[in-house]
């Protein structure tokens, strides 16, 4: 009997609610803004009883709304990450390409400029740290046409060394820098009147650079930056190429010649592709 009474008040009472909140509305609309203190008390406790419910609610659809947002930026950011790397990859490639367009373009250039010579382009396939200044392997052998003691030069027709050893599909190449070889190149100073003579092997107290022994002190002229190139006064390298200029002189202490520094005129550090030429018809190689 005390469960039917307090279920009935309580049903009473959601019933008296539900009516007061029906009143209140229809007031509302009929009065505009003068409200009883029954309509008062439906307002307030209605809006908080949907302050509590609507807080957590709005706190919830919040933390997905970010919990997307975030999402979102991630895959924007992976994409724009996937688009920087693409992008940097396609400088790196057009870099290189435009590189090698120069070289193409430098030894193109030697090429139409020196008609008299038969030239054998390749590349440089090996080069050891232990003697970078000495020697490095080329990709063109005796089935190419090499042969022992063929100059070399750089894509730009400087002078590089000479073939010493030819197998059928590679050659290796003394370079111009190398202290290793006894061997030197007669050279002549380009000094627009005399032209004195000497000889250039690789230099054992500058690395990577050159000296020219045997200078004349009677020899007038010759100053630095001055060009040096081969004197052609030698069966295995022609007149005329391009060996580098020079930086500085050291007197011999003789009184009677003296010795030139030289810089090269090919980058010796970077070489790719190189020419080997091929001596004129009668030419001897020793």
């Amino acid at each position: 009997m005390g469960r039917k009474g307090t279920g009935g008040r309580l049903f009473a009472f959601l019933a008296g609610i539900i009516v007061l909140v029906i009143l209140a509305g229809v007031s509302l609309r009929s009065r505009g803004a003068a409200l009883s203190w029954p309509e008062k008390f439906v307002m307030d406790t209605t809006s908080f009883a949907s302050r509590v419910l609507y807080q957590p609610a709005f706190q919830i659809d919040t933390f997905f709304h970010r919990v997307g947002d975030l999402q979102s930026l991630y895959a924007q950011n992976a994409a724009l990450q996937t688009v920087a790397g693409e992008d940097a990859s396609l400088k790196i490639q057009l870099q290189e390409e435009e590189f090698q367009n120069r070289e193409l373009k430098n030894m193109l250039h030697f090429v139409s400029h020196v008609p008299q010579f038969k030239l054998i382009s390749t590349q440089v396939t090996g080069r050891s740290p232990l003697n970078w200044n000495s020697i490095l392997t080329i990709s063109a052998g005796s089935t190419s046409g090499v042969q022992v003691n063929m100059p070399v030069l750089s894509q730009s027709g400087a002078l590089l060394g000479r073939v010493i050893a030819v197998s059928e599909y590679s050659s290796a190449v003394s370079l111009l820098t190398s202290t290793e070889s006894a061997d030197g190149v007669s050279a002549a100073i380009l000094t627009g009147k005399s032209q004195p003579f000497g000889i250039v092997s690789g230099s054992a107290t500058v690395p990577g650079m050159m000296t020219m022994s045997f200078i004349s002190e009677l020899s007038q002229g010759a100053k630095p930056g001055d060009e040096v190139v081969t004197s052609g006064l030698s069966d295995i390298f022609p007149k005329g190429i391009l060996i580098g200029t020079i930086e500085n002189f050291v007197s011999d202490g003789s009184g009677l010649t003296r010795s030139a520094i030289i810089k090269p005129a090919a980058d010796f550090n970077d070489v790719d592709d190189v020419f080997v030429l091929v001596p004129k018809p009668g030419q001897v190689l020793p």
